[in-house]
């Protein structure tokens, strides 16, 4: 897989005026190659031990490890079976070479059976194109396709995607390929555990359509398999899809009586937004779908926030879009306040729900609570975070579940572990603590430009500071015993725009 047929492939169709992308970075116009044809043999940051297991230390030996699964430069396809791969550090794959495009790792023909622990690094820079080349149909993710494999304990943190899947004009329809973050696709006891997404979707205007066709934020199609504590987290116009979105997964499919497929404890902030044509969009799952005697397709103890318009022709639903006869959704909850023309729970609803219900904010002191109190087991709440706990603490493994807590780097609850975020990560994601705390209030930021504004229960600003130290530590004697708000702040350094990022509370003892 040359470059060098991409170029040509896309310099004639911005020509024709078939494609329209382009991404800048101060200022620098980025052009787009393949990893694969910069890294053509065994670099140095992938280290292979007596037993097969991998270490991965490099952009290089990550691009190396598609090059593997793959067959491609000259390898024996590897799938990787009963073996390890593990990232030994933070991957910045735009550091070196600019935005390149990493073919994903394992697709139909050569699938990865292996399991890869991120051991809770991130990797910044992530690009991946889907073109219309007839070669270049595939189902597009860091993972194409996982086959009884495991992703876990991984940050994406920055990068963008670009879906452009072909379209046929005498038939009017798409190749059934998906697109995700994580894994295009988690078949047959595949898991994807402990992965956070918070990467631009990027548009891209087709011939057709604009965006891409079946896509979600972190696996595409779950197909009796587990996507278990993910999250998806960004702001407006975070995602963008043409036909069928989901927040978390987009078909979360039981076929056959072997094993259920499991979307469970995750959550979603931010928006999923279509063109004129999408038909199905579900806030956390696009399609929960049994087709099965035995087992189920269940989504269950997951939270999700849209932040716009829930388009859709046909199904769209802020938990589920469309939930089939004999699937399960349980403990699930949306906070619809920030959208703009609420559109339900539930677009089709066909099975079983149990313990669904909105989230309305700011009531209970600015807090929330849910429309309706929900049981779970023997607790009764109208809490959320009380709520999506006590389920964690009524499974028979709950060590396997991340806590939630009420937010503190978005405004809704949140796991109350962060993976993937070091010093000199530009991302932030924001924390305030020891919380509770008694006499420093410790603001921990990567944000460039930013402001820190801190306010009582009355609403009075009583500190403000300018952050220029990825730790910040504020002065909290003279504070009375409470509950404070802070709010983050950056000033667009062309624009002099000052924006909102980021907020939470803190609790002084």
């Amino acid at each position: 897989m040359k470059a060098t047929r991409f170029y040509t492939l896309l310099v004639f169709l911005l020509m024709a005026g078939g494609v329209t992308m382009q991404a800048q970075e101060n200022d620098r116009t980025l052009e787009y190659g393949y990893w694969a044809d910069v890294v053509t043999e065994q670099p140095e940051g992938y280290v292979v031990d007596a037993e097969g297991n991998v270490e991965i230390y490099t952009p290089e030996g990550l691009a190396w490890l598609s090059c593997v699964v793959n067959g491609l430069n000259g390898c024996d396809p590897d799938n990787f079976d009963g073996r390890t791969v593990r990232l030994m550090a933070d991957l910045n794959l735009e550091e070196t070479y600019g935005l390149m495009n990493l073919v994903p790792i394992g697709n139909r023909e050569h699938r990865f059976m292996g399991t890869f622990d991120g051991q809770d690094h991130s990797i910044d820079g992530l690009f991946i194109l889907n073109s219309l080349g007839e070669e270049m149909r595939m189902d597009m993710g860091l993972f194409g396709y996982l086959y009884h494999g495991t992703v876990k304990n991984l940050s994406l943190n920055s990068g963008f995607y670009a879906y452009m899947h072909p379209f046929d004009m005498n038939t009017g329809t798409y190749e059934l390929y998906y697109d995700a973050l994580v894994a295009a696709v988690a078949d047959s006891l595949s898991v994807v555990d402990g992965c956070t997404c918070r990467l631009k979707m990027l548009e891209a205007v087709g011939n057709a359509h604009a965006g891409g066709t079946y896509m979600a934020s972190v696996v595409g199609l779950n197909r009796n398999s587990i996507v278990r504590n993910c999250c998806y987290e960004m702001d407006r116009y975070s995602q963008l899809g043409a036909i069928d979105v989901g927040g978390i997964v987009l078909r979360n499919l039981c076929e056959g009586d072997y094993a259920d497929a499991i979307v469970e404890n995750c959550y979603f902030y931010g928006s999923l937004m279509g063109s004129f044509s999408d038909e199905n969009m579900g806030g956390i799952v696009c399609f929960n779908e049994t087709v099965s005697n035995g087992k189920n397709a269940i989504v269950r103890n997951c939270y999700s926030e849209l932040l716009d318009y829930l388009t859709g022709h046909y199904n769209k639903g802020c938990i589920v879009a469309y939930n089939s006869e004999g699937s399960v959704v349980e403990n699930c909850f949306a906070d619809v306040s920030g959208q703009q023309g609420w559109n339900g729970l539930f677009g089709t609803n066909l099975g079983e729900t149990i313990n669904c219900t909105e989230f309305l904010p700011y009531i209970y002191m600015g807090d929330g609570a849910l429309s309706e109190p929900v049981v779970i087991g023997e607790t009764q709440t109208d809490r959320l975070v009380e709520a999506l706990n006590a389920w964690v603490n009524a499974q028979e493994e709950p060590n396997l579940y991340r806590e939630w807590i009420e937010g503190y780097s978005i405004p809704v609850p949140e796991f109350g572990e962060v993976w993937g975020v070091t010093e000199n990560v530009v991302f932030s994601r924001t924390n305030a603590y020891p919380n509770p705390g008694k006499d420093v209030l410790n603001i921990r930021t990567g944000l460039k430009y930013a402001r820190v504004e801190v306010y009582d229960t009355n609403g009075r600003l009583i500190h403000s500071q300018t952050l220029t130290e990825n730790v910040t530590a504020i002065d909290a004697t003279d504070w009375a015993e409470g509950v404070y708000v802070w709010k983050v702040y950056t000033t667009g350094v062309s624009t002099g725009l000052t924006t909102l990022v980021e907020t939470g509370k803190w609790i002084k003892e």
